[in-house]
């Protein structure tokens, strides 16, 4: 499904929930807000695919999460960094480009706020402070996509997963994940996900119930993921500053 599909509901959504709508000028978003739309994003749903058309800028509103897929030489998938309401979606439109470079993937389920591209566009050229803003944040996740690469364990990456994900849920709860999902996301056969997931729910880092995943023991976890957890979420927090 593209980014066209995306069902609007004017309704519902809190925009302000992205923290860097939340951070634009006051009078910037005042000028966006009749060209911005709250959309439905279901878990699943694909925003956009490498070479699609980036008509639309996604800013995941809370307790939503997107994930940036990367193609392998075995036509398999890997997930290569993630965005949830401290970010956007459609990166490449920013950086100059008409289509998308990476699969766009809803891997939490959620509302999102969606503005046209050609108005993000438009204001991310005309205010220094909203391009700032918005480059910082490209740089961020440039930074995913270099540190954490296929030579860590799949201990270490999944670890890391768990932990970015749970950093976007709503005090840290069931996060809705089947064991097929985190094998797509890592790049894995399901097998050996479900070998290291039982390792994990042995130590009592994580417990794992009928599809629902629950951190137990953040340390434990942070003890276990590879450095690149730590290192991306410095550049994040460094985006409050």
């Amino acid at each position: 499904m593209t980014s066209s599909k995306a069902s609007e509901n004017p309704s519902v959504g809190d925009p302000l929930s992205n923290q860097l709508l939340r951070r634009l000028p006051r009078e910037v978003l005042t000028t966006l807000l009749p060209d911005m739309r709250s959309v439905a994003l279901g878990l699943g749903q694909t925003l956009f695919d490498v070479g699609d058309k980036v008509d639309y800028l996604y800013f995941p509103e809370r307790g939503c999460m997107l994930s940036l897929l990367s193609g392998t030489e075995d036509g398999s998938t890997v997930e290569i960094g993630v965005t949830g309401p401290e970010g956007f979606a459609g990166i490449s439109a920013i950086l100059g480009s008409n289509v998308s470079s990476h699969r766009v993937l809803v891997q939490l389920g959620g509302s999102a706020t969606r503005i046209k591209t050609n108005v993000g566009r438009r204001v991310f050229a005309e205010h220094d402070e909203v391009r700032n803003l918005l480059l910082r944040y490209v740089h961020s996740i440039l930074a995913q996509v270099s540190l954490c690469n296929r030579m860590h364990t799949v201990e270490e990456r999944l670890a890391r997963w768990v932990l970015v994900t749970s950093d976007r849920v709503d005090d840290h709860g069931e996060l809705p994940l089947t064991h097929e999902f985190l094998a797509r996301m890592l790049g894995v056969n399901r097998s050996t996900l479900s070998l290291t997931a039982s390792m994990f729910q042995q130590a009592r880092f994580i417990s794992y119930r009928r599809g629902k995943l629950k951190v137990v023991d953040r340390e434990g976890l942070e003890g276990v993921a590879c450095t690149c957890y730590a290192t991306a979420k410095e550049y994040l927090d460094d985006l409050e500053n």
